[in-house]
């Protein structure tokens, strides 16, 4: 592509749009991530305007005031007829041109259990009956100057409903801002976010910045997930085919036609690229010759960093303790969490693996666990059909197919547990299917003042042993309560930890590493692995993780539990948003809004 030469310009503070399906509605590790960025101090004094941009559905009918959210207040909705600061001159003509409604506003964000807070503009545009004449126009000009075939992926709403944002996202943006906001730099989270990046490098010439933010590697989750070789399989492939100078499609065939791949691909045409873990990037650089040239820049994901103290740990246990003998009939002196969506790529198999490990060395050392899993497949459920699960049939220690209780793969996940429980004495697993942690939620026999708060802070092991995990923060939520997290080396969050301690051993954090073969094996070998074999290589491994675990493990040693409190605090305090942004982030947006950038 041809070079030019932008302006050097050095806003006071910087202007910054978020493309985003969260932009309104915390669905998962993106709003995380926003919440994090958004209620850092160092971020609030760096940049001067944050406006998350999204899809909405006004046509759909609700409460006008709460088009926003919970925490949010509308300012303009057409939709609606409110113009609380006359937008109406900005937003009417490309609301025309687009035929499209936008509701615009400000979100708050307060982090739970963290003395900080935030505040972002919204603009929310509905595109559902928007102009088909000028969509296609601009589809016509993504294959022009991209190569981006649309006509591969039109049947796919996620495509097109992202595809129709961005254009009048990014003429809505721009009359949002005047010239001491510019240069506004536009993050496109993930592949949702693309369209309206690529429509800024078309159109925003010196006044946009484009930056990819890759909080997955579509095409790389699609491969670990799709294939009975999962990760064990996949990140072999990609450390021998990098070794031949091979890409993903030399090795996996023609993947044009998968649309988050044909997106994902062309990120290499932002101002820059960033990646939430080193897994992360070596997938993208996997993905073509372009995007192994490219500065992949690594800004992990921050983490959580409530204070945590060993009175509050006892108390927290104490109530778990509690609530757990209620269930399984015996006290146990190890408690073990797992706090996931029920998804393949989470491995839930993997902690039922390690809990038959640890089954055995429990009982020779006169141990007992329990391991609470909660995961939902079916929303929140409603307290009264927890009241009643919990009074005919003793929910969630035992359960019922089907609405109000097992449904999706909740089923799979119950067929693997409830053997495992009859065949097993010293450890038990009570899968909660719920989202929550309190006694609205989860049943009368939960201690009254017990929170989700208490239920990361009483863990003393949290997995999180996934097959595919960009980053996780969820594993290392109880990090700071002197919790042993045990890790997959495909997570994110490794690096993360390996950065902040310089490579040295931690007590606090265990990587476990299924992508350790049991034998030398050819690329061909790894592609047509089977389940057989995967399956023997992940049982050595859960065996290597049960040892670790006893070694590790304070048992009933308040003094060493107090010790993991400590080292865990002092691990929290370098992974916050605080440092990932002074360290990684912020240098990124000095670089590519000072200096030279290259457009089309």
């Amino acid at each position: 592509m041809p070079r030019r030469r932008s302006k050097p310009s050095s806003p006071r503070r910087l202007t910054i749009a978020h493309v985003t399906h969260e932009a309104v509605d915390h669905l998962g590790g993106i709003g995380t991530v926003l919440e994090g960025l958004m209620s850092s101090p160092v971020y609030q004094s760096a940049v001067g305007r944050s406006i998350l941009i999204g899809p909405c559905a006004t046509h759909v009918a609700a409460d006008p005031a709460k088009r926003l959210g919970e925490h949010g207040t509308v300012l303009y909705s057409s939709v609606d007829q409110i113009d609380e600061l006359n937008l109406g001159p900005k937003f009417r003509p490309v609301e025309w041109a687009f035929n499209v409604a936008i509701v615009y506003g400000k979100r708050v964000y307060h982090p739970p259990g963290e003395d900080r807070s935030g505040e972002a503009e919204v603009l929310l545009i509905d595109v559902f009956r928007s102009s088909p004449d000028r969509l296609n126009v601009f589809k016509l000009r993504l294959w022009e100057t991209f190569g981006l075939d649309s006509s591969l992926y039109e049947s796919d709403w996620s495509y097109e409903e992202y595809t129709r944002l961005a254009e009048p996202a990014f003429y809505a943006l721009r009359s949002l801002l005047s010239d001491t906001d510019l240069p506004c730099t536009l993050f496109a989270h993930e592949y949702m976010g693309m369209p309206a990046a690529l429509a800024a490098i078309l159109d925003g010439g010196d006044d946009f910045r484009t930056v990819f933010h890759a909080h997955e590697c579509a095409t790389a989750r699609r491969l670990v997930e799709d294939h009975p070789g999962h990760d064990t399989m996949f990140y072999n492939v990609l450390e021998q085919a990098r070794e031949k100078d091979l890409f993903v499609e030399d090795v996996f065939g023609n993947l044009s036609h998968v649309m988050r791949h044909a997106l994902v691909s062309r990120s290499h045409v932002c101002d820059a690229v960033i990646a939430v873990g080193d897994r992360t990037r070596d997938e993208m650089r996997f993905l073509n010759r372009e995007l192994s040239e490219t500065q992949i820049d690594l800004v992990y994901n921050g983490l959580p960093a409530a204070k945590v103290t060993s009175a509050q740990k006892r108390a927290s246990r104490g109530m778990l303790l509690e609530y757990a003998e209620k269930l399984v009939d015996f006290e146990p002196d190890v408690l073990l969490t797992h706090v996931t969506r029920p998804v393949i790529s989470k491995g839930l198999w993997r902690d039922v693996a390690v809990c038959h490990e640890l089954d055995q060395r429990f009982g020779a050392a006169g141990h007992k666990g329990v391991l609470f899993i909660l995961t939902s497949a079916g929303g929140v459920r409603r307290r009264q059909d927890v009241r009643q699960m919990e009074k005919t049939y003793g929910w969630p220690r035992h359960h019922h197919h089907g609405f109000p209780d097992l449904v999706g793969p909740e089923v799979d996940l119950h067929h693997m547990i409830e053997p495992f429980n009859a065949d097993h004495r010293h450890i038990q697993i009570v899968l909660v299917n719920q989202f929550g942690w309190s006694r609205s939620r989860i049943g009368e026999r939960l201690p009254a003042k017990m929170t989700i708060a208490d239920l990361r802070r009483a863990a003393d092991v949290e997995f999180g042993m996934a097959t595919y995990e960009p980053f996780g923060i969820s594993p290392l939520e109880p990090l700071g309560a002197g919790a042993l997290c045990v890790i997959s080396t495909v997570c994110g969050c490794e690096g993360f930890v390996e950065h902040v301690t310089e490579d040295q051993a931690m007590d606090n954090v265990i990587a476990a590493d299924f992508t350790r073969l049991d034998r030398p094996m050819t690329l061909d070998e790894l592609l047509n692995m089977d389940r057989v074999t995967r399956d023997r290589i992940e049982t050595l491994e859960a065996r290597r993780v049960a040892d670790e675990l006893m070694k590790r493990l304070p048992f009933s040693d308040e003094s060493a539990r107090a010790d993991l409190i400590s080292s865990g605090q002092k691990l929290v305090a370098r992974m916050g948003w605080d440092q990932v942004l002074e360290e990684s982030m912020l240098p990124m947006l000095r670089r590519i809004c000072n200096g030279p950038i290259a457009r089309v």
